[in-house]
């Protein structure tokens, strides 16, 4: 298939938040992570290449001349295949096992970690709340294509509080001056686990709203952990205890 220059002139815009957000698209890049939502559930719409023999196995299949490429990658030296996918429409409902909630992550170094642990561990459900936007191709990168292999949910505080019973049996948030997680038992059931802002931890409302505070016990050198790396250890630990 060939691509109208309208069709080209829509495709370069999806490197902005706004016509992401209005189109209902997002670009995903290079041939690891196209692979990656290819095997996914995800909806391919158009798959840009200049390698006219490579992705056969692709769906809407379209050939450019590899300055198209250029123009719509975001990177300074882009491979030769970019995915246009469509946004899911995923609607809340009761997951079966344990879940990660992302209060205000803002780096999307933490984020694309916390989804690659979250899928390492059986959290397969994520919330986002006010993150940065998870199709963006930071996040994307950042995850190493692990966002196609979760279920990926971006809500309000508002709504998650009022969906606790369904998303969890156990709220747990990780704070400063919590219970130490290292002697506390979280019952084999539905854990939800909060990871907070990088700089504000988790909101007073989640707080509030959270059965459980915790903490990770730590040497008096070092005053807290990274967010990525304190919400995977936190996961490790709750998978490990249901092992």
């Amino acid at each position: 298939m060939r691509l109208t220059n309208n069709e080209i002139k829509i495709i370069k815009k999806l490197k902005d938040k706004k016509y992401r957000k209005s189109e209902g698209l997002f670009l995903v890049e290079g041939s690891k992570i196209c692979e990656e939502v290819l095997n996914s559930n995800y909806e391919i719409k158009y798959t840009i290449t200049s390698n006219e023999f490579k992705y056969n196995d692709y769906p809407n299949v379209a050939i450019v001349d590899y300055d198209v490429i250029k123009s719509i990658s975001t990177t300074d030296t882009p491979q030769d295949i970019i995915c246009v996918c469509y946004v899911p429409n995923n609607k809340l409902s009761r997951p079966n096992g344990n879940s990660l909630i992302l209060d205000g992550l803002q780096d999307p170094g933490n984020i694309g970690t916390l989804i690659r642990s979250a899928m390492a561990f059986g959290f397969n459900d994520i919330y986002f709340i006010n993150c940065p936007d998870i199709y963006s191709e930071k996040v994307v990168r950042a995850s190493m294509g692990g966002i196609f292999k979760v279920n990926a949910h971006i809500i309000s505080r508002e709504d998650l509080i009022a969906s606790k019973a369904e998303i969890c049996d156990i709220l747990v948030c990780t704070t400063l001056n919590g219970e130490d997680l290292s002697q506390n038992y979280l019952p084999n059931k539905r854990i939800g686990v909060i990871i907070g802002n990088e700089g504000n931890g988790v909101s007073v409302e989640l707080i509030s709203a959270s059965d459980k505070a915790v903490t990770l016990p730590m040497t008096d050198k070092i005053e807290s952990l990274n967010a990525g790396v304190a919400g995977s250890i936190m996961m490790f630990e709750i998978f490990k205890g249901e092992k």
